[in-house]
């Protein structure tokens, strides 16, 4: 039996908007096979067709790009932890696996970099796809295509992220944004994210707080998640550094120590950064 494991994302970052992202340990795996006829198993109801699934129309999409014949599959998954509509890479999670599967599935003919352009130009965008890709901490653009360097975040931050019950769709969250920003803002925001990546790297949390100042997303999404000041006042008051994650409305705390925290209904789980990146293997 063949298995992808995909792994949950966390981007933006405070500063750095639609350009950072980091892949952390919470992960989905999907078992797949070659079969005469779509077969899609263990999802929730509305996922077991084909059309509505986006593993089996990013899978798709890979064939329709190479011009080959689509194989049908049985598709069933085994572990589902990343959840949806939460700012942790849920559909980067979903593109990635039909985007492997499918190269498995054709003989594994693309390139790394090929899977990383197929994916990101499905999502529309490469800050979730990139970390899940290659694994780490890593910050992405689009020229001519798109790219990505892979940073090495020191090993001595947790991740603790924060995921209330409730969702937010990212086009609402990006919805509040406006269309133009401020000069002054923009400076802001290159200058602050550069020194959040080296204080990343150093495992330095005095610089992690003072990096983390973010003019372009985070002052219009906060209002969106209910009960985000509690864990912003906490990191004021303590070691951390506190951040949305993705779109929101899950929080990213970063801290070298375990936070022991626990908020209302909040699911409150430890993350360590993740190197490995998504990958296919059997058992």
């Amino acid at each position: 039996m063949k298995i992808v494991r995909t792994y949950a994302t966390s981007a933006n970052l405070g500063p750095g908007f639609d350009a950072f992202g980091i892949c952390l340990n919470l992960y989905n795996e999907y078992a797949f096979e070659v079969s005469n006829e779509y077969e899609i198993n263990e999802f929730n109801e509305k996922y077991k067709n084909p059309e509505n699934n986006l593993i089996i129309k990013s899978y798709e999409k890979v064939f329709n790009i190479l011009n080959k014949k689509v194989i049908p599959i049985k598709l069933t998954e085994l572990e589902h932890n990343i959840p949806t509509s939460r700012g942790l890479g849920s559909s980067a999670s979903c593109i990635v696996s039909g985007v492997m599967i499918a190269n498995n599935v054709l003989g594994n003919i693309l390139t790394i970099d090929d899977v990383f352009q197929i994916a990101s130009d499905i999502e529309g965008h490469p800050d979730n796809v990139a970390p899940l890709i290659f694994g780490g901490l890593t910050c992405s653009f689009k020229n001519d295509k798109y790219y990505t360097v892979k940073c090495n975040p020191s090993n001595d931050f947790i991740y603790t992220v924060c995921i209330p019950s409730f969702e937010l769709k990212t086009s609402v969250a990006r919805s509040v944004l406006p269309e133009n920003v401020k000069m002054a803002d923009a400076v802001s925001n290159i200058s602050h994210s550069v020194a959040l990546i080296k204080a990343l790297e150093l495992g330095n949390m005095e610089l992690l707080k003072q990096a983390n100042i973010d003019k372009l997303h985070q002052d219009y999404r906060f209002p969106l998640i209910n009960d985000s000041a509690y864990f912003i006042d906490y990191a004021k008051n303590n070691p951390v550094t506190c951040m949305i994650s993705g779109a929101g409305p899950t929080i990213l705390l970063i801290s070298k120590e375990s936070l022991n925290i626990n908020y209302k209904d909040w699911k409150i789980i430890e993350q360590k950064v993740n190197n490995k990146g998504a990958y296919i293997y059997e058992r």
